[in-house]
């Protein structure tokens, strides 16, 4: 039993590691509003709802498929633990083929703290940590044989990790080229590579014909296609312009894949000059791909950095080899521009040892539920309260409308929204007030919870709330309205 135990104890250890990180991830309340909108997605297609005409979030659909199974903020981030640790001993996998044994160790614990821990929301169960697993999985099967069976195999796992999330579209793009100037020697074995780029592309967008074909059949393959993709672009550029109505050149974009090709160049040059070599090449060239997919909304928020995380890993890593100094150096600089790109763009971080003060309190029965809901915002004891309410005073068939940024109460609550827009900042953004009006008017809600906002009017709900309805309860700075 010892011996066993010797044998195994690294992965032992990652074990220990992984789930006394993991574990309180799980009894989190409701709080997160990304988290609630794709639980409250989840529940719509469970009901038998249709993703994107009747209920909407402009994202691809699988991440609300596991929603849908998931079920509850529990079940949600249970299905993320297992990802991660499949994801976790991909890793190491990836990480053996580039790095010694020793690194390779080294970098996986690195790699199980950073995507576990709150620092940059690798807890939460965000498209950016799902995609994790199929991105590692393909650039793993990448290096380690690059047949047709496996590149068809490597296409499939990207496109599913495109129809998680848009941004791997640049990974998929780096692997595409470097099909081409990976292994080049000559003009004739470049062009010998496109029957294996076919294949590769073939996989990659087999995922989204799928998708293509089951909302055809659904009837909703036009919102499908301007939700999850055309929606996007507006999107992409909306941070900087101020607008969803902006072109998707208006934020930058084009300026910052610039840098990138930029990059590529350099790092291509130093590659064929055998200043690097062929590994760490890939490396810095997967690491530039990954900054552009961050910094294609340029929004500030964390779990966008997760998408560099890999790379980022096995180039810190990298540093420590001193036999040539330009491998160190490249690795400082890539460091450096990730430590600029952090600042430029203000990415703000979540708090972490008070995050595990905070649920071992509460597990040690040092702190009280309330207290621990406290942790994670002042309106998540109000936000469980006015659910319990309506749970209890209502049934399932019941719809309700929540005007604010609080889809979670959907879920909690266990009732559809009477709109197809989950959250205030969905119907500002999409003009989607006349809509969500007439959906109102069409199907009185029995309860509507209203925050308040000075900056946010919608005359059109004040009289039908004056006209209908009546304030039967107030939960901090929620009104419960409730039918006559």
């Amino acid at each position: 039993m010892l011996k066993l135990v010797n044998k195994y104890k690294y992965f032992l250890l990652l074990t220990v590691i992984f789930l006394f990180l993991r574990l309180p991830s799980l009894f989190e309340p409701y709080w997160y509003g990304d988290e609630g909108i794709y639980l409250v997605l989840g529940q719509g297609i469970r009901k038998g709802l249709t993703l994107y005409t009747q209920i909407h979030d402009n994202k691809p659909p699988t991440l609300y498929y596991l929603a849908a199974i998931g079920q509850t903020v529990f079940g949600f981030r249970l299905f993320l633990m297992v990802f991660m640790a499949v994801t976790v001993f991909f890793f190491h996998k990836l990480s053996s083929l580039l790095l010694s044994a020793k690194k390779t160790k080294i970098a996986t614990v690195v790699f199980l703290i950073l995507s576990s821990i709150p620092l940059i929301e690798g807890h939460i169960a965000n498209a950016e940590v799902f995609m994790l697993l199929p991105t590692i999985l393909g650039f793993y099967l990448f290096l380690k044989n690059k047949n047709k069976l496996n590149l068809f195999l490597i296409g499939l796992l990207l496109g599913l990790a495109f129809t998680i999330k848009v941004p791997v579209l640049i990974e998929f793009l780096f692997l595409f080229l470097w099909l081409f100037i990976g292994d080049f020697k000559s003009i004739k074995t470049m062009f010998s590579q496109i029957p294996k780029a076919f294949v590769f592309g073939l996989g990659f967008i087999i995922p989204i014909i799928l998708w293509s074909i089951y909302f055809y059949f659904q009837g909703a393959f036009k919102p499908f296609i301007i939700a999850s993709l055309l929606q996007n672009f507006g999107y992409l550029s909306s941070w900087s312009t101020g607008t969803q109505a902006a072109s998707v050149g208006s934020g930058g974009i084009f300026t910052r894949f610039l840098f990138v090709i930029i990059a590529w160049i350099i790092i291509y040059i130093l590659k064929i000059t055998k200043k690097i070599d062929s590994k760490f090449s890939f490396l810095l060239f997967w690491f530039a791909a990954t900054i552009f997919g961050t910094l294609l909304s340029t929004r500030p928020y964390p779990h966008y950095l997760i998408q560099a995380l890999p790379p980022l890993v096995l180039i810190i890593l990298s540093f420590f080899e001193f036999k040539k100094i330009l491998k160190p150096l490249l690795s400082m600089v890539a460091i450096v521009c990730f430590v600029l790109v952090v600042a430029k763009y203000k990415f703000y971080f979540y708090p972490v040892f008070s995050y595990y003060k905070n649920f071992y309190s509460y597990s040690l029965k040092i702190k009280s539920q309330s207290e621990y809901f406290n942790f994670f915002g002042y309106q998540v004891n109000s936000v469980h309260q006015i659910s319990k309410y309506i749970q209890d005073n209502s049934t399932t068939s019941d719809k309700i409308f929540v005007w604010g940024d609080e889809p979670y109460i959907y879920a909690l609550s266990n009732r559809l929204p009477t709109s197809r827009y989950t959250v205030a900042y969905h119907i500002l953004d999409f003009n989607g007030y006349e809509q969500t009006i007439n959906q109102i008017k069409s199907d009185l809600p029995k309860f509507v919870v209203y925050v308040p906002m000075s900056n946010r009017p919608f005359k059109d709900l004040d009289n039908i709330l004056n006209r209908y309805y009546f304030v039967s309860q107030v939960f901090g700075n929620f009104l419960l309205y409730q039918i006559r």
